[in-house]
């Protein structure tokens, strides 16, 4: 197996900061993996982290490591987190970012607010 097709087998991943925007993606799409290298069935999958107070990080690891020990030929998966905060929104996938803006809601004390763009068409 290639780490190509091991990288596919996590791309999918969601990552629960954007599915609660309503518009899930996978950690592939947000510029979250920063490397995986396969050496002797060994991966090392290297991640970037958005913020120094994200919980997700066990939640990652644990569906990274299901997800590759079931692959034959794997022997062991380590899975590494970048806490020097190098990811930047402009990481996300342009499609997805695309996807995240068209999505975009503002609030205000709880309740919907009218996008922009809805305003100007209603008048």
């Amino acid at each position: 197996m290639t780490e190509q097709e091991l990288r596919s087998r996590i791309q999918d991943i969601p990552d629960p900061c954007s599915c609660a925007t309503g518009v899930p993606l996978g950690i592939g799409e947000m510029g979250l993996i920063q490397s995986l290298t396969c050496v002797d069935g060994k991966v090392t999958v290297r991640l970037h982290i958005t913020s120094p107070m994200c919980m997700m990080a066990a939640y990652f690891m644990r569906e990274i490591e299901q997800r590759l020990q079931a692959v034959e030929g794997v022997a062991s998966v380590h899975v590494e987190f970048d806490h020097d905060l190098k990811w930047t929104p402009q990481d996300i996938h342009p499609d997805a970012r695309e996807r995240l803006a068209a999505k975009r809601i503002t609030m205000l004390g709880g309740r919907l607010l009218p996008r922009e763009d809805a305003r100007k068409s209603a008048s």
